[in-house]
């Protein structure tokens, strides 16, 4: 994905059309993403601190100009590497809003819209660990259907896999993302780490 972004009035552009920025604070606001897709994003604002003993804290979100469609994502951790943000990615699937958030020490680096099952294969609620990873899954389920980039929440067959995304499709309970953003959701998380599926994630802070 090609990224154009600013720091104030500077944009140093590299040969490889990436850009080249100053590390931003935590407190500034003025650092701008601009991404291929036209989509536009602010630097991660400040959030309300989480629930005492939440596992899933937003410290820091992006601000999109304006929401996300089927199909279109972002993915950028420029602002959390320059804030020395580490330790696992985490998971937030948002069914009510059909969107998944990736944070990385409270810090969101990730966003898109997402692809779930309905009625009586609504996708299930709760907090899952990621049991297995596999590339290159194919369903025993449903004729040998590709699951590219599976990651395995229970045994009864519930992952988040690469899938098309539009309005129309539905899974059998999966969470279906695009096949990019699959990609490299699937190499920033470990076997074990937590997902959590909700409706209506931090109303407060995404509407």
């Amino acid at each position: 994905m090609r990224v154009r972004a600013w720091h104030h009035n500077l944009a140093a552009v590299s040969a490889a059309g990436m850009a080249s920025i100053s590390a931003p604070s935590i407190g500034q606001t003025d650092f701008i993403v601009e991404y291929e897709s036209g989509i536009v994003a602010t630097a991660p604002r400040a959030a309300a601190p989480a629930r005492p003993g939440s596992q899933f804290p937003v410290d820091h979100y992006v601000e999109l100009d304006r929401p996300l469609d089927f199909g279109e994502q972002f993915w950028d951790e420029s602002f959390a590497r320059a804030n020395g943000a580490r330790g696992p990615a985490q998971i937030v699937v948002d069914l009510a809003a059909e969107q998944l958030y990736v944070y990385r020490s409270g810090i969101e680096i990730a966003r898109t819209r997402i692809t779930r099952g309905w009625e009586e294969y609504d996708t299930p609620t709760g907090i899952f660990p990621i049991l297995e990873k596999d590339a290159d899954h194919r369903s025993s389920t449903y004729n040998n259907a590709p699951m590219p980039y599976n990651l395995r929440l229970t045994w009864q067959g519930v992952a988040i896999h690469g899938s098309e995304v539009d309005s129309v499709s539905a899974t059998h309970g999966c969470i279906g993302v695009p096949l990019e953003f699959a990609r490299k959701l699937f190499a920033n998380v470990r076997k074990g780490d937590k997902v959590l599926v909700t409706r209506n994630w931090r109303p407060g802070i995404y509407g």
